[in-house]
């Protein structure tokens, strides 16, 4: 398999490449905390990753889940199994993530649905307990603050990370960042609820942040709070 060199965001941040999506890693004092997992088989990348930098995966205390898609948790079972490794998610996705409920289809198109659903399937990773069933301004146990932001639509337990120390904003997919390097909303393709997607987004907007972390695209640091702005401007008018 081809890994990728992970990519150093600022002091203590950094992305893995995992299969899928990146992973965010955050290191505090020597404990370490990812956002996300990647598709399922992603671990050994995450693995390398870590020790890319220096660290090991003993030393990850936890991972949060941004979404319950099968490219951010299909790697997380395998990830946290036989370690001590705690697990957070939204409330609302948290009985996807141990296997009490079923994960809804990402894919909007009911064709292009049906047609992945035993694809996806096998892509979705092993129920796993959670530990942490997070709400809107919860803050995560770690050196540094980390407050949990509810940003319903693109699932309803889309949540993005802030940290206000490090002016930093991890967003998942409740942002892209492409078409010529431009701030965009969530793909609609794979969006449950579009309008309530970007009407979310407005929750962003008192935030203080210079660089912005996302699930798919590299970390934006060339005036993001202006270009929040005008996005959500511009699909208000």
């Amino acid at each position: 398999m081809f890994f990728r060199n992970p990519v150093l965001i600022n002091n203590g941040v950094f992305q893995i490449r995992a299969l899928g999506a990146r992973v965010t890693v955050l290191v505090e004092g020597g404990d370490v905390l990812l956002v996300d997992a990647g598709l399922r088989g992603s671990s050994g990348m995450i693995v390398w990753g870590l020790e890319a930098f220096g660290l090991s995966v003993g030393q990850v205390r936890r991972v949060v889940v941004t979404h319950a898609h099968p490219d951010h948790t299909g790697g997380l079972g395998e990830l946290v199994a036989g370690r001590k490794i705690a697990v957070a998610v939204h409330q609302k996705e948290a009985d996807i993530i141990e296997g009490k409920a079923s994960a809804p289809n990402p894919l909007q198109n009911a064709l292009l649905a049906t047609m992945a659903r035993p694809i996806l399937t096998r892509l979705m990773g092993d129920p796993v307990a959670v530990d942490n069933h997070l709400e809107d301004g919860d803050t995560l146990p770690f050196g540094t603050e980390v407050r949990v932001i509810h940003l319903p639509g693109h699932t309803p337990g889309s949540i993005a990370l802030y940290l206000p120390e490090r002016r930093l904003l991890i967003t998942g997919d409740a942002l892209q960042y492409k078409l010529g390097w431009r701030l965009s909303p969530p793909a609609a393709g794979v969006t449950q609820r579009p309008r309530e997607a970007v009407r979310s987004l407005e929750r962003l907007l008192d935030l203080d942040f210079d660089t912005i972390c996302f699930s798919h695209f590299p970390p934006m640091r060339d005036e993001p709070r202006k270009a929040l702005r005008t996005l959500v401007q511009r699909h208000a008018a």
